[in-house]
C-alpha cells in the first residue's frame, strides 16, 4: 500500500465511522504530522478522497469534510434504490440460491457485531449485505455506478445508526426481512423493504434550518486527538 492509499484509507474511516464530523476543516498539515508522513501523499489523498464525495476542496480556504444537504441525501438515495433494485432482480433471476447464501453470511457477521458491541465490525457487514446484490447481478458497471454515492451514504446511515432511536435495530430486522422473504420466493415484498430501508434515511435528517452539517471553522484538535482519530479502530470507534 502506497502513503497516498494509507492516508486516504485512514482519512475515509474517520470520516465515515463518524470521528471527523461533517463540515469539519482538516489540516494537511497536522494529519500529516499524525501518520508520520509529508504533506504530499495526504494532498494526493484528499483528491482522492474528493472523488470519492467525502471532502470538498474550496480554493483560497481549505478542505472540508462534506457536509451534506437534504437535497443530496434524496438524490443519493434515490439513485441506491434504483442501482439496488435493479441488481436484485438481476441476481434473483441468475442464482437465487447464492443470494440467500450470501445474505445469510452477512447477516451472521451482523449477529456476531451486535453481539460484540462493535459498532465498525456491524457497518462492516451491512456494507457487505447490500454488495451481495450488486456482485451476484453479474454486471460490473452497477456497481461501478454504485461506487459513485456508496461511501458518502454510509457515513450519513453510520451517524444515524450510532445515535438516539431504534434505527439501526430497525435496519437490522429489515436485513433479515428481506433474506426471509426471499427464501419463500416473495420477491415483490423483499424489494418493498428493500425501497423503504434505502429511502427512510430521507425522513431521518435534521430538517434543513437545524441540520449541524454544514461547513464549520477549524477544529481546535492536538496532535495527540488527530493521531487517536487517524488510527484505524481506534478508542473513538462506535458501539451498537
Amino acid at each position: 500500500m502506497s502513503l497516498t492509499q494509507d492516508a486516504c484509507e485512514r482519512i475515509r474511516e474517520a470520516i465515515v465511522s463518524g470521528k471527523l464530523e461533517f463540515g469539519e476543516r482538516l489540516s494537511e498539515e497536522q494529519i500529516a504530522r499524525a501518520l508520520g508522513m509529508s504533506k504530499a501523499p495526504v494532498r494526493a489523498a484528499f483528491m482522492d478522497l474528493r472523488d470519492m464525495g467525502l471532502v470538498t476542496v474550496v480554493p483560497q480556504a481549505g478542505t472540508y469534510v462534506f457536509a451534506p444537504s437534504k437535497q443530496d441525501v434524496e438524490e443519493m438515495s434515490h439513485f441506491r434504490a434504483m442501482l439496488e433494485s435493479k441488481a436484485l432482480d438481476d441476481a434473483l433471476a441468475r442464482d437465487p440460491e447464492a443470494v440467500v447464501q450470501g445474505l445469510s453470511a452477512a447477516i451472521y457477521q451482523m449477529e456476531q457485531a451486535i453481539a460484540a458491541g462493535e459498532w465498525a465490525l456491524y457497518s462492516k457487514a451491512d456494507s457487505a449485505y447490500h454488495r451481495v446484490l450488486l456482485q451476484l447481478a453479474g454486471n460490473r458497471y452497477l456497481e461501478k455506478a454504485y461506487d459513485l454515492t456508496a461511501t458518502a451514504l454510509e457515513a450519513l446511515r453510520a451517524r444515524l445508526q450510532s445515535g438516539e432511536g431504534n434505527f439501526w435495530q430497525r435496519s437490522f430486522a429489515e436485513h433479515i426481512q428481506m433474506r426471509d422473504l426471499i427464501v419463500k420466493g416473495k420477491f415483490d415484498a423483499a424489494h418493498a423493504i428493500l425501497q423503504e430501508h434505502i429511502l427512510i434515511i430521507n425522513r431521518s435528517l435534521p430538517e434543513p434550518d437545524t441540520n449541524p452539517y454544514k461547513r464549520t471553522k477549524v477544529q481546535r484538535r492536538s496532535d495527540e486527538e488527530c493521531t487517536t482519530l487517524m488510527q484505524q479502530g481506534g478508542p473513538t470507534s462506535r458501539r451498537v
